[in-house]
């Protein structure tokens, strides 16, 4: 191949050529990685769902329970939640809640149904925040994340590497 582009560049420095070859061979691999970056995030809908209760003193027993809870209504009653998971920090008082819904209409299914149901016995008990939603969120679905005042979050992706 580095022969043919040669051939067509007789009067360059084969130093100078070399030097082409490489750019070329590098925009041309950046150029796949974009464009199989972008098709990969095209093609899904999904909105990625992080937050953070933090339970009032003497109630961590009772956010622990509340989220089991809510886990079991969610399997049972959410087929466009994909991803449901927990964990409890290390000092026992906050909760870290992961969820992946599958579009903007299993997200408002949420909203509406589960996370209303459970909201207000929650606040009760624990501090809500952050919320930190990643995907392309209705603007109907932000508004009343922001009027709730409990540090909304709203971003589209990630930027940055994967090994």
């Amino acid at each position: 191949m580095f022969q043919a582009i040669a051939a067509n560049f007789h009067h360059l420095k084969e130093e100078e050529l070399t030097m082409i070859f490489a750019s070329i061979k590098n925009t041309i691999a950046a150029t796949s990685v974009a464009l199989l970056s972008t098709t990969a995030f095209a093609e899904t809908s999904e909105i990625d769902l992080t937050y953070v209760w933090t339970a009032h003193e003497g109630q961590e027993q009772r956010l622990i329970a509340t989220y089991e809870a809510v886990g079991a209504m969610l399997e049972a009653n959410e087929p466009g939640l994909t991803i449901y998971e927990f964990a409890i920090s290390e000092t026992g008082n906050q909760i870290v809640i992961h969820e992946v819904f599958e579009d903007s209409d299993a997200l408002a299914f949420h909203l509406s149904e589960t996370a209303a149901a459970f909201f207000p016995q929650l606040v009760e008990f624990a501090t809500p925040g952050p919320f930190i939603f990643r995907g392309e969120v209705p603007q109907e679905l932000k508004s009343p994340a922001y009027q709730m005042n409990m540090g909304a979050i709203f971003t589209e992706d990630w930027t940055g590497f994967e090994r």
